[in-house]
């Protein structure tokens, strides 16, 4: 036996070191960074009329707290978690309950089509979309411009339908996700169910409201968390479709620019921005498990 636990300690020993260089030591690292005045200059070499590096404390979350910036896009980031959550829930749904319907020929087909979107490279979505919504060019201006729209929107210069653009692309991006676990779970619904609510006369809204979403009420709900999850971690999109333009309406987003897009780096308020924006999305991964109670059951 002692034998045996040496060999196998042997073989997974090398796991867990790599497991903990590349992961737990870059997490510990940008939390001490947190707690310094780390900044380009004194980080990660000193240089003469820099600073020195020296802890100072909880002033970086304070800065971050009073900062009107991050008080922004921190309020940005879970508008976009509301809308886009809701967009793409709704496209799952919707996607999933089409697909599951016996009147469908050809669901193979369709599934393969729907979920080009999961195996297209995210940076060629994202250079497609934005000439989808470029001002001049744009097939999207284009179509409204022979609707009669005489001036349509800048959707790559304007916050405001920039904002609408990236809630489009992300429902793009993230609809296959809830199409493939809805539609696995409503293939799971017993059909005595439904055709016991078709004897009761029970319309087709109903049985779907009344009958087969509750059944599926947990898969739904954890697809939902982890999309919500990855809404607010929103950072490649918007800083592929115009960073200057979101830095201030996305909290992962606001924090690269404080480390990266400044003229005076600051690593240390960014990881200070980036350590907050992991806590809040902890405790609200911990409070939506509590109130979905998507873990009842589970030994």
């Amino acid at each position: 036996m002692k034998k045996r636990t040496e060999a196998a300690l042997a073989l997974i020993l090398p796991g867990i070191v790599a497991f903990l260089f590349f992961n737990i030591y870059p997490i510990l690292y940008s939390i001490y960074i947190a707690f310094t005045n780390a900044q380009l200059g004194n980080f990660p070499i000193q240089t003469p009329n820099a600073p020195p590096l020296r802890f100072t404390g909880l002033d970086n979350f304070r800065w971050a707290i009073s900062d009107p910036g991050f008080r922004s896009a921190f309020l940005w980031t879970w508008v976009f978690v509301a809308t886009s959550v809701t967009l793409k829930v709704l496209a799952g749904v919707f996607l999933s309950v089409l697909y599951n319907s016996k009147y469908v020929i050809g669901k193979s087909l369709y599934r393969a089509l729907l979920i080009i979107p999961w195996a297209l490279p995210l940076l060629f979505s994202i250079t497609v979309w934005r000439f989808m919504f470029d001002p001049i060019f744009g097939p999207v201006n284009i179509l409204l411009k022979d609707f009669g729209v005489s001036t349509p929107p800048d959707w790559i210069n304007n916050v405001t339908y920039g904002f609408v653009a990236l809630n489009v692309i992300e429902v793009w991006l993230a609809y296959p996700f809830m199409m493939t676990v809805i539609t696995s779970a409503l293939q799971a619904v017993p059909d005595i169910l439904v055709e016991a609510a078709i004897i009761d006369g029970a319309t087709y809204w109903q049985r779907l409201t009344k009958v087969v979403i509750p059944i599926v009420s947990k898969p739904i709900a954890f697809a939902t968390i982890l999309t919500s999850a990855a809404s607010f971690q929103y950072f490649l999109v918007p800083f592929l479709y115009n960073g200057s333009l979101f830095e201030d309406r996305f909290l992962l987003l606001y924090g690269y620019q404080k480390a990266f897009g400044s003229s005076i780096p600051h690593y240390g308020r960014a990881a200070a921005v980036l350590f907050i924006a992991t806590l809040v999305l902890a405790v609200y991964m911990l409070i939506s498990m509590k109130i979905t109670k998507i873990q009842e059951g589970a030994s």
